[in-house]
């Protein structure tokens, strides 16, 4: 299965002139703990919960006026849609981190993929073989 056919598809984007405030709200509006910076519509960043608390409130640095380009994660690793699951798996666990951005072939943002995601999906087919071999017992 294809990351595109998989992934959230919502993706919160901000630019690297906006606040760390700014970013903080729509994390809390949406629902999310991790933002795509972008510029020109092209993926160049991810800021993440633990960005704002380590790199701007741990640094006493003011949200309402720090721009994300100064605390966001600058090397950002991303998938493709037409990515498998097995790179997305194997890509979280190379990078260290806890979701990953999909971006199409010009670089623009189009979904996101956590670990959170990969577990759930990994669960339900090992569920599913169980049930599988449950049935298959014969006599």
């Amino acid at each position: 299965m294809s990351l595109e056919r998989f992934c959230r598809k919502s993706v919160v984007t901000v630019q690297p002139h906006q606040t760390v405030q700014e970013a903080a709200t729509q994390m809390r509006d949406h629902h999310v703990g991790a933002i795509v910076v972008v510029e020109k519509d092209r993926a160049v960043g991810i800021l993440t919960d633990r960005d704002v608390t380590l790199r701007a409130i741990a640094e006493g640095r003011d949200p309402r006026t720090t721009p994300i380009g100064e605390v966001m994660s600058r090397d950002l690793k991303v998938l493709r849609g037409d990515d498998k699951i097995d790179d997305a798996v194997s890509s979280i666990r190379a990078a260290g981190v806890r979701r990953l951005p999909i971006v199409d072939a010009t670089g623009k943002p189009i979904g996101m993929v956590t670990l959170d995601d990969l577990v759930v999906l990994m669960a339900g087919e090992l569920g599913a073989a169980a049930g599988a071999v449950r049935e298959n017992r014969g006599p």
